[in-house]
């Protein structure tokens, strides 16, 4: 059971946020087409950053030959994140409530219940559930049903491993996760709300990011985030916290942390498509940096 959420945080944080709509600059056209982007300077050689999305769609897995041929070529790869035994232990405890609370009693029974009805079918039966924070719970159902060892991020992991190169990552899974941990109880209780009430649509949501992907269409991306947007004042409310929190925070966080491999040339960084997308995304934070950031695919 608790083999697919450690990767699930990752993947939750490209669906939590497609929930946000937060405001955008006019440098987000800039950056609204493109999945490989070229970035130079420092006198470095060529380096890229690459989009990814969490999932082990075979249309997504399958490399485009030009993305095959510059992983093939660079010197080292850079993923969000990576995990190992010690990662998942750690987050197999921090799921949980250990300090006499239960879900139930933090989310209310009428929203348990709903909870209870969905994950029993992916192997979390109620009595067990009962001991779940409401985050985990909201990551689990925010997972399509998949093979989480052939997500993309992991196909371009062992493509690299199995040629010999370095494998490096922006942040630790103790940083994704207290991303989500980082949230008031309320907030994490609307988020599992939203996951509840989203669940059943899951697959054509993901349908359409799946399209938007191979169409290398960020901006149809943040579009899609859009039209989930709330009217009432406390859905923006929630949609600017999960925003902030998941993505624009995060984009700064992998900006800082690509420079140096950047510096070192040859470094192929694939990170979640949204973080690449608008004035507050990763690229566009390169080129304040100093880097010159070209579309090549």
């Amino acid at each position: 059971m608790l083999a697919r959420p450690p990767r699930a945080v990752a993947v939750f944080a490209l669906f939590a946020a497609l929930a946000g709509a937060a405001l955008q600059s006019p440098a987000a056209e800039r950056y609204e087409h493109g999945m490989r982007w070229r970035i130079e300077g420092a006198g470095a050689t060529a380096r890229h950053v690459c989009g990814t999305v969490h999932l082990a769609d075979p249309r997504v897995t399958s490399l485009p030959p030009a993305v095959a041929r510059e992983l093939d070529q660079a010197r080292s790869l850079t993923l969000e994140a990576g995990i190992d035994s010690a990662d998942i232990l750690a987050l197999a405890g921090r799921m949980v409530f250990n300090d006499g609370r239960d879900l139930p009693g933090v989310a209310g029974a009428e929203l348990f219940n709903r909870a209870a009805k969905l994950t029993a079918g992916l192997g979390l039966p109620e009595p067990m559930l009962r001991l779940f924070r409401p985050w985990a719970v909201a990551v689990l159902l925010s997972v399509p049903p998949q093979d989480p060892s052939n997500v993309l991020d992991l196909v371009l992991e062992r493509r690299a491993a199995g040629q010999g190169k370095p494998v490096h990552q922006l942040e630790s899974m103790d940083e994704q996760i207290a991303v989500l941990e980082g949230l008031s109880q309320e907030d994490q209780v609307a988020l599992l709300k939203q996951a509840v009430d989203e669940y059943g649509h899951m697959p054509r949501q993901i349908g359409r990011v799946v399209d938007a992907y191979l169409a290398r269409d960020l901006a149809g991306l943040w579009r899609i985030s859009q039209e989930s947007a709330g009217a009432r004042e406390e859905d923006r409310r929630l949609n600017e916290v999960f925003t902030r929190r998941l993505l624009y925070e995060r984009n700064v966080r992998m900006a800082e942390r690509a420079e140096p491999r950047l510096r070192e040339g040859g470094a192929f960084i694939a990170v979640g498509a949204l973080h690449l997308y608008g004035g507050s995304g990763v690229l566009a934070l390169l080129e304040q940096r100093g880097w010159r950031v070209t579309r090549v695919y």
